[in-house]
């Protein structure tokens, strides 16, 4: 087999790392920026106690969308072309030359049933060894993946987010539950916070006193979409009892995703630090 040479494939997956931390950027001075939240008022349910939390006022999400959604789509192009063309090389270097089918050559992927166990025709059997270790039939296969959302190996993600680019807009906004804030639920401590000359004093014997003045949230009928009417969140708030409807009750912050509700940045870098250690592990293993 003849040398292989992986700058291209290593050139693709720099240019998918820059661009990834770019739309980091982007997407931090978006949601750090007021005016890129919605508005939600409230309404008291005076049949259970609880203000009921909803979008009055949408800003145009429009531009934002297309441009996170035109970025995540140079980042997939580019990284499932970081191992495309780590394939072609392997095929190259087994063919001594141009393969016999060049447009038959890709990183093939191996879900168990495919019928790629055994090494594909166009790589040698060692290449193919190693990069059957990456397939998503050998599942996470001891690599470290710090992924906490539904499992779906990086592979299948990658292919699938590439397929649906070539048909549709990836990114979307949500409203996520921990993403908005309120004007004050309470005007006193907890049992277990004590106002000091020197600032304030914990105190862990009382963590499991009674806490008339806290606030209880239901999370139940939230919708998660970002539109007027949409609800975020039931709050039931001794403070607020009085008030039968506020207008302006507080702010949520939009968060970029993806199809099944994954995040954006964190789902983009999963796959970033796969194509990186599918060549490094080529590199090292087949040079």
């Amino acid at each position: 087999m003849s040398p292989v040479d992986l700058w291209s494939a290593k050139a693709k997956l720099r240019r998918a790392e820059k661009q990834c931390e770019e739309l980091e950027t982007y997407v931090n001075v978006f949601r750090d920026d007021p005016s890129s939240r919605s508005v939600l008022g409230a309404d008291l349910d005076p049949d259970t106690g609880y203000h009921i939390l909803r979008i009055n006022h949408v800003p145009d999400y429009r531009h934002a969308i297309e441009d996170v959604s035109l970025s995540v789509g140079d980042i997939i192009n580019n990284l499932r072309c970081s191992l495309d063309h780590l394939a072609w090389q392997y095929a190259c270097a087994h063919a001594q030359g141009t393969p016999r089918k060049p447009k038959s050559v890709s990183f093939l992927p191996c879900n168990g049933d495919s019928g790629q166990h055994k090494a594909p025709g166009i790589f040698a059997p060692a290449a193919w060894g190693r990069m059957h270790e990456f397939q998503p039939c050998r599942g996470g296969n001891g690599r470290p993946d710090s992924w906490n959302g539904p499992y779906v190996h990086q592979l299948d993600l990658l292919t699938d987010l590439s397929n649906a680019d070539k048909h549709h807009m990836l990114a979307h906004i949500e409203l996520h539950a921990n993403q908005f804030e309120t004007i004050p639920i309470r005007d006193d401590l907890p049992p277990w916070v004590m106002e000091t000359n020197t600032g304030m004093e914990f105190l862990p014997e009382r963590v499991n006193d009674p806490d008339p003045g806290a606030a209880l949230l239901d999370f139940s009928h939230a919708s998660h979409l970002v539109e007027l009417g949409a609800e975020v969140v039931r709050i039931r708030v001794p403070l607020w009892s009085t008030f039968p409807a506020i207008e302006q009750v507080g702010t949520a912050t939009p968060l970029f995703t993806l199809p099944e509700g994954r995040p954006v940045v964190a789902t983009l870098q999963r796959l970033f630090q796969y194509v990186e250690a599918v060549i490094a592990d080529l590199e090292q293993n087949c040079p």
